[in-house]
């Protein structure tokens, strides 16, 4: 399939550009408006959103980076195909390693950095938009683990966290009620980052990423 995108025009090679292009496409993605398999032609993407073909290549290549499309020799870009033995690996890795990262920086969150975190819950919780939700979830998690002084420890979670995307959204579709299990799942690992409670916040973390992994398998068994 070849893409074909409404948008209104945007102008300019900026990097502003290029980031309006990337978060355009990636919503498109999530929200299934690009179904997996779908072929993304540069050419044709940049008539679409009336730009040049750079940001559209480089908005390609850092979808490719977090998972959502695959870069193929012959095929071009191509909007990635989940898969259970995909969803699995992430998951797993992000198990392991997520207890390693809140052992250390659970103790390196600021008062402020919490309740910077509490407002963006608060804006999970009222936004009806599931890709804007998704959004808010990186920003989340994404300042949790940046607490951790390992730099390259924060950086591979952010990639695994950017991957899971595209099967935290198979999650919501499989299961109505897991966004309101996830809202409240991060309100109770906040309160155990307060109150610096390393086992709690750990126990917390596993069990949210599991319950994710268990949703969005269901309905990758029987899709």
């Amino acid at each position: 399939m070849t893409a074909k995108l409404p948008l209104t025009p945007v102008k300019g090679l900026t990097r502003t550009t290029q980031a309006t292009v990337t978060e355009y496409l990636r919503q498109a993605i999530l929200s299934g408006e690009l179904a997996p398999g779908t072929r993304l032609v540069q050419a044709e993407l940049a008539e679409a959103l009336n730009v040049s073909v750079t940001p559209i290549r480089e908005a390609l290549r850092e979808l490719s980076t977090g998972g959502l499309i695959d870069l193929d020799a012959f095929r071009g870009a191509v909007v990635h195909t989940p898969t259970i033995h995909e969803l699995e690996d992430i998951f797993e890795i992000r198990a392991e390693l997520l207890p390693l990262n809140i052992r250390q920086g659970i103790h390196q969150l600021t008062k402020n950095d919490l309740d910077a975190a509490a407002k963006l819950l608060d804006c999970m919780e009222a936004e009806t938009s599931p890709t804007n939700w998704l959004a808010l979830n990186r920003q989340f998690h994404g300042m949790l683990y940046r607490a951790h002084p390992n730099v390259r420890l924060q950086t591979l979670l952010q990639q695994l966290s950017d991957f899971a995307d595209l099967y935290i959204n198979l999650s919501f579709s499989g299961n109505p009620m897991q966004r309101e299990s996830s809202d409240r799942e991060h309100r109770e690992l906040l309160d155990a980052y307060r109150q610096r409670d390393v086992e709690r916040a750990i126990a917390i973390a596993v069990s949210h990423i599991t319950s994710t992994l268990e949703a969005a398998r269901n309905v990758l068994s029987h899709g």
